[in-house]
C-alpha cells in the first residue's frame, strides 16, 4: 500500500518510524498531511518523530491521521489539538464464512441479489472503477481530483494485496464496484467504492451488499484478520456500514495550523476542528 501512495504522491516524505506525510499547499499555506486517500501515515509506537513532526517550523499546517488503535502522544505540543474519528471493522477468520455473523437483514439482501441474478467478479477496469467511485462522490458533493485518484488506483492495482471487484446484474449492466487494499498487520480496507444507481428500489444497496460479501470472503482467503470499512464521516454511509454488525473503532487526527487562518478553516474545514 505504501508504495503506491509514494508513487501517485511524490512529494510524500518518510521519517525513520516508517510515517509518510505529503508536503503540499493547502489554502495558501505550506502543508504537512496525510497524503490524499491514505487511511493514515503509518502506525508505530514511537511518538517522538511524531511529535517531531508536529513542531516543524515553516508548516503553517499540519494534518496527521493516525491509525485506529494508535494512543496520543501525550502530552500534544503546544497549538496542537485531536479530533476523534472512527472507523468499522469486523474480524476475518479462514476456518468460518465471515457472511454468517451479519445482520439477518444484510443476509437477505444478499440472497435476493444472488436470487436475481447478480454477479460478482475481479476487474482490472480503472476507467470502472474512477467512475464508480467519482458517482459515489458527486452524489454526496464532494471535491474529488479524479486525476490524483485515476493514478493512485492504477498504482494500487498493481499491488499484491489489492483486489478489486464489480457487480454486473442479471440485464448485463455494472451496479456496484471497489478496490479493496491492504494495510499494515494483515488488515483489509474498501478503500474506494461507488454504484450506479438503479431504478428499481434497493437494488443499488443489494449490489453494494454482494460486493462487500465477496470481498469480505475474499480477504479471509487471503488470511487478513480483519476487514476495515474505511471509516467514512458521511452520517448515512456509515450508518449503512454499521448495519453490517461493524463496532466503531476510535481513530484520531491530529491538526496545528497557524493561528491567523484558524477563522477561515474552521469555516472551509470544520473538520480540522475539535467536535
Amino acid at each position: 500500500m505504501n508504495a503506491a501512495w509514494d508513487r501517485t504522491f511524490p512529494n510524500c516524505i518518510h521519517d525513520a518510524a516508517g510515517r509518510r506525510m505529503n508536503i503540499t499547499m493547502r489554502f495558501g499555506l505550506r502543508a504537512m498531511v496525510t497524503p490524499l486517500w491514505a487511511q493514515h501515515i503509518g502506525t508505530t509506537p514511537d511518538h517522538d518523530v511524531l511529535i517531531e513532526a508536529l513542531n516543524s517550523p515553516g508548516y503553517g499546517l499540519v494534518v496527521l491521521d493516525l491509525a485506529h488503535g494508535e494512543d496520543l502522544p501525550t502530552p500534544l505540543p503546544k497549538g496542537t489539538w485531536a479530533v476523534k474519528k472512527h472507523t468499522r471493522t469486523l474480524p476475518l477468520s479462514l476456518l468460518e464464512d465471515p457472511v454468517d455473523k451479519w445482520p439477518n437483514h444484510r443476509k437477505k439482501q444478499l440472497r435476493r441479489a444472488l436470487r436475481d441474478g447478480a454477479l460478482a467478479s475481479p476487474t482490472q477496469d480503472l476507467d470502472l472503477l474512477v467512475q464508480l467511485h467519482q458517482a459515489a462522490r458527486n452524489r454526496k458533493g464532494l471535491k474529488s481530483d479524479e486525476k490524483a485518484l485515476r493514478q493512485l488506483l492504477k498504482a494500487l492495482l498493481k499491488e499484491p494485496d489489492t483486489h478489486a471487484w464489480k457487480v454486473t446484474l442479471a440485464n448485463g449492466k455494472v451496479a456496484a464496484g471497489g478496490v479493496f487494499h491492504g494495510q499494515e498487520s494483515d488488515v483489509c480496507v474498501y478503500g474506494f467504492g461507488g454504484q450506479f444507481r438503479s431504478e428499481i428500489p434497493g437494488e443499488s444497496s443489494r449490489a453494494t451488499v454482494l460486493l462487500i460479501a465477496t470481498a469480505m470472503r475474499h480477504a479471509a482467503e487471503q488470511r487478513a484478520h480483519t476487514f476495515d470499512f474505511g471509516g467514512s464521516m458521511d452520517t448515512g454511509v456509515d450508518r449503512f456500514y454499521a448495519e453490517f454488525g461493524a463496532p466503531i473503532v476510535d481513530k484520531h487526527r491530529l491538526v496545528r495550523m497557524a493561528r491567523p487562518w484558524r477563522p477561515i478553516l474552521k469555516w472551509r474545514r470544520p473538520d480540522l476542528f475539535e467536535s
